[in-house]
Order: structure tokens, then sequence, then C-alpha cells
């Protein structure tokens, strides 16, 4: 997954409107009635989230007369940072967006944030104080509130039950009921059951070697990150990260456990043992013909922590309408709809933060599935690391991963100190 740095070539001036334009895929049909159009950006194209953003629009606007329109693109992940410098660059960047958290810092070094505390602060009802605090603390800044999460999702790790009996191996609940739920562990059943089935024993959802978050659950379960806490510096050649880095390319490149790069396998399908990959998946099991079951991700020398990625709600100073921005932002945030939109995706308030809330919005997973998930991430959660250039920087680890640890001959105590040469430059610019 290739995102181009954000802002890099932005001034100041382009993030205020003014110069006529159009952001790809909004629409400038409009209806001129004199009223405000609100503009927001979503990196979904599902047709149930949709219609539950239009219909807390179509709310909103009821309540607020002075806004007669709110129009939302649907992009991928990808487009975003493409589409909002666009955006910005022309004088016509929406009101609002989604945004990842790996983006935060660096959007709020920019500028490019407006400060929604004083709006929530004065929004009847909402309620600031059930914002999870340490769920909030990458949008937040010198007291400022510079974005609300909508989506807090733990990874978890979904397992094929079919397949571990054909194996005759212990499967991730045995292993946690043995006591036993390690990497290494799982390394050692993963390869029994490639073994005996020719499946891969484990797959990395949604990574294809090009999105190196998606290692987060064994990187943390080795203490292992790409940087320091402030980012002033590369860690990838630390002794955990060639331990959690080791595990991985065992699978893949020694145990023939995992696929090799370009060799596909859908756990989905039900041609894996298990796979990693965020609770909001769990719709990917609908319809399932196997027996599938889901845990916590393993422990490591770390202990037992959870990655947990995030996405939030954010107005954009760059937007032409900051008041009814913010007000949008309160409304879609506050607990009644954080409630409806949980029925997709984790929220980060700690009255709907539990096994019941989710298990109501959930047709798949029961409130017993869901407590020792819900525990990770209230308890042990670890959310994504985040550089303030990071668009750069995660191009830059993906890239250098890719050349020189994704290889079947790497050495990782060479490789390792390769890759933070190619970070180091992009971290301290």
């Amino acid at each position: 997954m290739q995102r181009r740095s954000f802002l890099a070539s932005l001034g100041a001036a382009a993030l205020a409107p003014g110069l006529a334009g159009c952001l790809p895929g909004f629409t400038r049909d409009r209806p001129d009635d004199g009223g405000i159009t609100l503009r927001m950006t979503m990196w979904s194209s599902s047709p149930e989230h949709l219609a539950l953003f239009d219909e807390i629009a179509e709310e909103f606007m009821a309540e607020n007369g002075a806004v007669t329109n709110i129009e939302f693109e649907s992009l991928t992940l990808d487009q975003l940072d493409m589409v909002l410098t666009t955006g910005m660059t022309a004088g016509d960047a929406p009101d609002l967006t989604w945004l990842p958290v790996e983006s935060s810092l660096e959007y709020i070094d920019a500028g490019a944030l407006l400060d929604a505390r004083p709006t929530l602060s004065a929004t009847d009802g909402y309620d600031l104080e059930d914002l999870a605090p340490d769920l909030q603390e990458p949008w937040r800044q010198g007291g400022r509130q510079y974005g609300v999460p909508f989506s807090t999702g733990p990874f978890i790790m979904y397992f094929n039950r079919d397949l571990y009996r054909e194996a005759g191996v212990s499967s991730p609940a045995d292993l946690i009921a043995e006591d036993d739920w390690t990497w290494e562990s799982f390394r050692e059943v993963s390869k029994q059951l490639t073994d005996a089935t020719g499946y891969p024993g484990y797959v990395v959802n949604d990574f294809d070697f090009q999105n190196w978050t998606r290692l987060l659950p064994v990187m943390n379960a080795y203490g292992a990150s790409p940087w320091n806490e402030d980012a002033t510096r590369c860690t990838a050649d630390s002794p955990e990260m060639l331990e959690a880095l080791g595990v991985f390319n065992g699978m893949v490149f020694e145990d023939g456990s995992s696929p090799v790069p370009g060799q596909q396998a859908d756990f989905w399908g039900g041609q894996a043992g298990a796979t990693t990959a965020f609770l909001g998946s769990s719709s990917l099991l609908e319809g399932a013909t196997f027996d599938w079951d889901i845990v916590r991700t393993p422990s490591g020398p770390a202990g037992d922590v959870q990655a947990v990625g995030q996405s939030a709600i954010v107005a954009l100073t760059a937007g032409e309408h900051h008041e009814a921005a913010l007000d949008f932002l309160a409304y879609l945030t506050n607990r009644e709809n954080a409630k409806r939109i949980s029925q997709f995706f984790p929220p980060a308030r700690d009255s709907l933060l539990n096994p019941e809330v989710l298990a109501e919005s959930s047709g798949l997973l029961t409130a017993e599935d869901l407590e020792p998930i819900v525990e990770s991430i209230t308890e042990r959660g670890q959310i994504f690391p985040v550089a303030p250039n990071g668009a750069s920087v995660a191009n830059a680890l993906d890239s250098s991963l890719d050349e020189f640890v994704y290889t079947p001959d790497s050495d990782l105590d060479e490789a390792l100190p390769k890759v933070c040469s190619a970070i180091e430059p992009v971290l301290s610019a």
C-alpha cells in the first residue's frame, strides 16, 4: 500500500478555502436554496454503512435548519491523502473526513484539523467525559480535541475449527485452555496443521507484504516497534524486532505455514487455519460454510499486548463551513449515534465499550465471544504507533521491509539495520 506524504508540499495558504475547483467524487449539482452543504469523505462503500450515515445526516438536518444537504464521498484508504491534498490545494476540501490514527499527528502538526472540544463541551447531552481517555490520546493535544474516534478495533485471531479438527492438533482455544497461548506455540501448531492438511496454518489479513501495521500483533507481543515512543529514532533493528520478525519470517520461509509473497489464501473461504484481522471483519463470516471461532491474539515476552487500530471523524480547517461541520461531528459522535455506529465499528465511549452493547449490534458474535476481546482493548490495548510524517514513514518502512526482510534468504541481523537506514531520514525530516 503506497500512501502519499500528506501536506508535504502544502503551505499555510493551501489550508484555507478560496480557489475554484472540485474534489473528485463530489457533485456540484447542489440545491440552490441558500442553505449549507456539508461534504464528508469516508473509505467505505458498504451500502449498510452509507445508509446509516445518510439516516443520521437526515436527522441532523431536520434539527439544524441551516444545513440543507450533506454529501458523502466513498473512496479507498489508499486514495485519502491524494483526495484531501487535491481538495486543499484547489480550495475545495471537504468539511469532514474519516482519518486513521496513523495520520493523526501529521494532520494535527500541519494545522489541518479543527479543535472540536469547545463544540463538544457546549453540546447538550454530549457527555465529553464518557469518551474513554486512553483512547482519545492520539487526538488530544494541549487541551484540544482534534477528532473523535468512531472506530477502535483490535486485531483478533479468527480460526477454522474444522481444519484444526481435521489436522488433529491443538486449536487456539485449546492453547488458551492449556495456558500456552504464545506466538511460539501458535507457530508450532500452524506448521502441524499445514503438514496435515496442505492449507496454510496462518494468513495475515489485508497484508500482501505491503502493510506493516498488520504485523503489529506479533510485534507488540515481543515489545517491538519500528520507532521509539516520540518517533525520533528508528528501533526496527532492536533485539525485540529481531525476535518478532524471526517468528513471522520463520512461518513464511522456513515452515511453509504462511503464504509467501504473491501466494494467495482466503481464510474467509475456508482455505487457512487462522488469520489476524480487525474485529469488524467478523461480518465476512456471515454464511461461512465452516465452523469458526475467535480469540485474542497470542502473547509473547512482552505479555498479552493487543494491537488496536483506530479511526476518527475530524473537521478540516480547509473546509468551508467550520461551525456546521463541528456541529455535525458532535451529532455523529454523541452517545446515541455512537451506539448505532457500533454495529459496524467498536466505539471509544466507556458506556458503550462493553460486550453486551457490541453483541447487541452484532449478528454473529455473542457477549461471551466478545468479553475477552473488550477486555483486551480496555486493559492491554496498544494503539498503532504514530509518527509526525506518517505516510512517508509508512512508505519507507513498507518498501524497506519488502526489499530486505520479506525474502527467503534474508538474514535479519543484517536486514533490520538496513531498514533503519531507510526510515531514519524520513523520521528526522
